[in-house]
């Protein structure tokens, strides 16, 4: 849903989907299965070799940026089919890929049979439900003969275009890596920085200088497979990296500026929006007039901010300088549809014709690690959007979510810092507010009655903030046999037996109103009969009950926004019964999770109430003893009972 792109290097793609190869001169590689597969028992496939080198240079006064890449990857075990595939994205606009090769080195009894790859294809990838329309292009080959003990190699060259397009190396991947390699040449008159991010420990540097270039050399050997684990954040928040900059480069006495700071990124990021948005445009200042028209500042915002919306369909275009310069407010407009920038040139312009100081913002999402001092270039950010400011503070406007209210962050830049352009030559670095738990809520009201042995109930479910989001996103495109299912899934209570009599839904298709569902629902078997007594137990729903985290889990636990689950069940007892036994409270505290139970007997009813919360976004991996800990009390609680006898 974002359009941004990183770098014209694609880092942002799943890295070994776009690594690639080294050495494809050998004659015989050299290579000791066996070993490889005693240090790496549980890998498929590990990374002989990891190289880039990039060279930058001065040619008839043109900066010139050539990245050699290559690999060397060897398969370790029968499923080596599975590595063979290989993609190499680019963009036309912005890389040139020349001198690609590949070679198979396939085992057989007296050595390796070199086979090189003939057959290359070079296509366009499949537009992501055609809502994804851009100039990438994907050259595919297959290693031939792939099996266990088997090598692949490949390499080529790629000429970066553009040099804000330079990004960096990632040291490591989801695989093993034995040896890896990263490297920068440049003359005098080119000024290079580089940041590292990451814990580097263990990667080796080196400068050297020779005939009037420059050389950095970073090295890294024996680099375990980072896990690849579900709910994880990316590899980027553990990897260690180098990220490249293009300070400067002269030519003739001119120095030219690039990057290497923020107000640098920012004087780039201005020039491609000096001329958005300048001509006035009277069909577009009537259709502000008519939203806004006799209305508060608040509804002036909502009207626009909704509209945009709701009448602009979210499609990427992402070609040469189109994926990152928007397009004019008017034409969007008119022609109603656009991408994330054309969204926020809509919404910022009809903010401000209607009086309302709006600004454009540049922003990266929450699978990018990275602050903007720490990497002032464009793989910080992939997605625009709006802001404004009111009553001291900034609120983010994302108009291509249309299940958002106002108010609210996307929950994909929680956190985030955004740039905020607050004039032609001025700009702030602001963090997006994380949602507190509290406004994203779960509610779930309930009346109990018993038949015999089977538990009724009427419920009222209640969502707001972010999880009312989740839902509506969960639903949007759906069938109407698939909402069912899910429907039923979420107001299922009590045991598999459950049965949804009757349900109603309301505010999935407003703004600014909890989302509701009501609900009656039976439940046979649930109430169980021992020596003339009743057991029931009250938690008919069991949030995290199964969430334990393992010990063998390396990486934090990622959640899309904090919530917290409430509930309150309401049960009269039954005539001519009385309570024998009520659970005691039970409850149990962490800064940022939690759960509280509490029981109560008054005026002839039972009332159970539960709150669970989670107030943080990411579960460290060093709280996993206390989360299973909390989780192991939670599920004692939910074993408790209420039982009843007769009077």
């Amino acid at each position: 849903m974002f359009l941004i792109r990183n770098s014209a290097r694609f880092t942002l793609l799943p890295l070994w989907v776009v690594c690639l190869h080294l050495t494809a001169g050998w004659a015989q590689p050299k290579v000791n299965l066996t070993q490889l597969k005693a240090r790496f028992p549980n890998d498929e496939m590990a990374y002989l070799n990891r190289s880039e080198q990039v060279t930058v240079d001065l040619i008839n006064g043109a900066l010139q940026i050539e990245v050699l890449h290559r690999e060397d990857r060897i398969f370790l075990d029968e499923r080596a089919s599975v590595w063979a595939d290989e993609r190499i994205y680019f963009s036309d606009a912005f890389q040139e890929i020349k001198d690609l090769e590949a070679i198979s080195y396939v085992p057989e009894k007296a050595g390796f049979k070199r086979t090189p790859v003939t057959d290359f294809k070079t296509e366009r990838p499949s537009p992501g439900g055609g809502i994804f329309f851009d100039d990438m292009q994907v050259k595919k080959f297959t290693f031939p003969g792939a099996r266990q003990g088997g090598i692949g190699t490949v390499s080529y060259r790629e000429r970066i275009k553009n040099p804000y397009m330079l990004s960096g190396f990632v040291f490591g991947n989801y695989v093993p890596v034995v040896n890896s390699d990263f490297s920068v040449t440049f003359p005098a008159s080119v000024k290079i920085a580089y940041k590292t991010y990451g814990d580097m420990k263990g990667i080796t540097f080196q400068q050297t200088t020779l005939n009037g270039k420059t050389t950095y050399v970073w090295k890294a050997q024996n680099l375990k497979a980072s896990p690849l684990e579900t709910e994880s954040p990316s590899l980027r928040y553990y990897a260690p990296q180098v990220l490249l900059f293009i300070e400067s480069y002269t030519v003739d006495g001119k120095t030219t500026e690039v990057l290497g700071d923020v107000r640098k990124l920012f004087n780039y990021y201005k020039s491609l929006v000096k001329d958005l948005n300048k001509q006035p445009n009277a069909p577009l200042q009537a259709l502000t007039d008519s939203l806004t028209r006799g209305k508060t500042e608040l509804e002036k915002i909502k009207s626009i901010y909704y509209w945009v919306q709701d009448h602009v369909k979210y499609i990427a275009f992402e070609e040469g300088l189109g994926g990152f310069v928007p397009r004019q407010a008017a034409d969007v407009c008119q022609k109603r549809y656009g991408d994330c920038k054309d969204m926020a040139s809509l919404t910022s312009t009809m903010l401000n014709l209607a009086g309302i100081p709006a600004h454009l913002v540049w922003i990266g999402t929450r699978d990018i690690p990275y602050k903007y001092v720490e990497n002032p270039s464009m793989s910080v950010d992939n997605h625009m959007i709006a802001a404004i400011k009111r009553d001291g503070e900034w609120q983010f406007l994302d108009a291509t979510d249309d299940r958002i209210d106002f108010g609210l962050p996307t929950s994909h830049i929680q956190g985030k810092e955004a740039m905020i352009m607050t004039s032609e030559d001025k700009y702030e670095i602001v963090p997006v507010p994380v949602v507190p738990a509290a406004q994203n809520f779960r509610r779930d009201s309930i009346v109990l009655s018993l038949d015999g042995k089977t538990l009724k109930g009427k419920g009222t479910l209640v969502f707001e903030g972010l999880w009312k989001t989740s839902v509506k996103s969960a639903v949007q495109y759906r069938s109407e046999p698939q909402r069912d299912e899910y429907y039923k899934t979420i107001l299922s209570r009590g045991s598999n037996k459950s049965t949804l009599e009757k349900r109603t839904i309301s505010g999935m298709n407003q703004r600014d109103v909890p989302l509701q569902l009501d609900y009656s629902f039976r439940v046979p078997d649930y109430v169980q009969e021992a020596a003339g007594e009743l057991f029931i137990n009250p938690h008919l729903t069991r949030p995290w009950a199964e969430k334990r985290q393992e010990e063998t889990r390396k990486n934090d636990w990622k959640h899309e926004f904090a919530h917290q689950y409430e509930t309150i069940e309401i049960l009269p007892v039954p005539a001519g019964y009385e309570v024998s036994y009520l659970p005691e409270n039970k409850s149990f505290t962490n800064p940022d999770f939690g759960f509280n139970f509490s029981y109560e007997q008054r005026n002839g009813q039972i009332i159970v109430r539960s709150s669970l919360k989670l107030a943080t976004l990411l579960v460290k991996k060093s709280s996993f003893p206390e989360w299973n800990k909390m989780v192991a009390a939670l599920n004692e609680a939910y074993s408790e009972v209420i039982s009843l006898k007769k009077k």
